[in-house]
Parts: C-alpha cells; structure tokens; sequence
C-alpha cells in the first residue's frame, strides 16, 4: 500500500474539510459547542445592543439559559428591564437557535 493511499491527499478536494466544520465537530465531540455560541454571542453584546447600553454592563455572563447583565446605571438597568424581550430576541437571533429564555438585571 503506498503511503498516498494510507494518508489521503489533504489537498484532494475528496477529503477537504473547512476548519469551520472541523472546529464545530470537535466542539461538539467536546461538549462545547453551547458555550462557544455563548462567548461568541456574548463578545458582540456592543454591536448587538449599541455602544451606550454596553459602557453600562459591567458583566454578562450566561447560566442555565438565563443571560445575567450587571449593570453600573439604575437607569439604564429600569430601561432594560422593559426591554427583556427584545434583547431575549437579540440574542437569540445572534446565536441561530434558543440560547436564553430569560434575562435577570442587577
């Protein structure tokens, strides 16, 4: 058996697997796929919910499907919290699929 046969040609259009498909099926064998939707997700909150929202969020972080904000503006924390829809619809958007089902403010 030749070693060309033994160890496919990477090059070989046949075998070619994109380095997105690669990384989704590790994270997936590993069991991270959520959480890399989540850290994507959460590394776009700027751009998801504006500049002025973000330089208030001291903290986001994800846990059981339930996007927990800390927030440094009591004002901008009574805006949001008539908000939480639209930012469960946001988010969600972002990520493709259900990724929280509830939003808690402090």
């Amino acid at each position: 058996m030749s070693d060309h046969s033994k160890y496919p040609n990477r090059r070989n259009p046949k075998f070619a697997v994109s380095m997105k498909d690669a990384v989704s099926t590790y994270l997936k064998a590993q069991g991270l796929e959520e959480e890399y939707k989540e850290k994507i997700v959460l590394g776009k909150w700027e751009e998801l919910v504006g500049k002025p929202i973000a330089m208030r969020t001291d903290s986001l972080k994800i846990t059981n499907k339930i996007l927990y904000i800390k927030l440094n503006s009591s004002v901008m924390r009574n805006e949001l919290s008539h908000r939480k829809s639209e930012i469960i619809k946001i988010i969600n958007t972002e990520a493709g699929h259900q990724l929280i089902y509830d939003v808690f403010l402090s």
